[in-house]
């Protein structure tokens, strides 16, 4: 295993011409300012659906986990009700559904149990992957070969004590000047999760920079041309939806029933020879509107 880091917010001076979305490959050639990755093959999950499971700890004391659970379902439903048929109708195929609790960290074993994880971290720039001014990173596992997504795992910084570089996150109410939209944070990573990368288009869910106390949560046409050329309505694999991590799924016991519950990022459930694979971090930080930019590096 290889691991390619690709930070998410450093600082912009001005926004780069607009133009269409773009998808995450395997490429490791970092693509140019405002432009697509031109190498490589395009990162998508092979099947219908996958899931997503809540870490079970750190969750800042303000979120109730059954809150946190309806809006991650809010997040990756806003992707799956895009229609992409000629006519605006037929959504498409792919969907991610919420498949409880976990203890299962980020990162993904080829010999055992998995978790699409959805975290807060309460501890950050401890290696190259966290740095200091990020505030949420999306961990891809894909194979080198093909760009078939094994594992995604959403990683939230958020401020402590012991961590006050961290963030603070606004949830079900307009954020505050120094917070974080929760939501709209949650539907860029998705993103990620999804296969796509950073649009250069400034109203886009998947654009790389945003403010502090910015709400940017609902996607826009280049968002909806992004998913839809990933999973469009009209290929959808034949089976059924399995949104069951290779290797099964690793959770906690009463972890499937999220909702009631008082604690705090692969599809298929045979095995299968996964061949080469490789680790991709994609990471979103924000800072003050106006005052200073930062960006979504992928």
């Amino acid at each position: 295993m290889s691991r390619l880091a690709a930070t998410t917010l450093a600082v912009l001076l001005a926004a780069p011409t607009a133009r269409a979305y773009c998808r995450t490959t395997t490429s490791r050639a970092a693509a140019l300012p405002g432009g697509c990755a031109t190498t490589g093959v395009p990162l998508a999950w092979r099947n219908l659906c996958t899931s997503y499971s809540l870490f079970r700890t750190n969750i800042p004391p303000e979120i109730a986990l059954p809150d946190l659970d309806s809006l991650a379902s809010t997040a990756t439903g806003a992707w799956g009700r895009v229609a992409c048929d000629d006519n605006g109708r037929e959504p498409q195929y792919y969907r991610i559904i919420s498949d409880g609790l976990t203890s299962q960290p980020t990162g993904y074993d080829p010999a055992g149990s998995n978790a699409n994880t959805v975290s807060f971290r309460t501890h950050w720039n401890d290696d190259a992957l966290h740095r200091s001014g990020t505030i949420a990173i999306t961990v891809v596992t894909f194979d080198a070969l093909t760009g078939e997504i094994f594992d995604a795992d959403i990683e939230m910084n958020r401020r402590t004590e012991q961590n006050p570089g961290g963030f603070v996150f606004a949830m079900n109410r307009v954020p505050g000047p120094d917070e974080c939209d929760l939501r709209t944070i949650l539907t860029h990573e998705f993103g990620h999760f999804l296969g796509l990368a950073h649009s250069p288009q400034d109203r886009a869910v998947m654009y790389p920079t945003a403010g502090l106390g910015e709400v940017r949560s609902d996607l826009t046409s280049d968002d909806a041309a992004g998913i839809c050329s990933i999973y469009p309505e009209r290929n959808a694999p034949p089976g059924l939806c399995v949104g069951v991590p290779y290797g099964g799924l690793a959770t906690v016991p009463g972890g499937d029933k999220v909702r009631g519950a008082s604690c705090s990022m692969a599809p298929g459930g045979t095995s299968r020879s996964l061949g080469v694979f490789t680790v991709l971090t994609l990471a979103v930080c924000f800072g003050r509107r106006r005052e200073r930019r930062a960006t979504l590096r992928s």
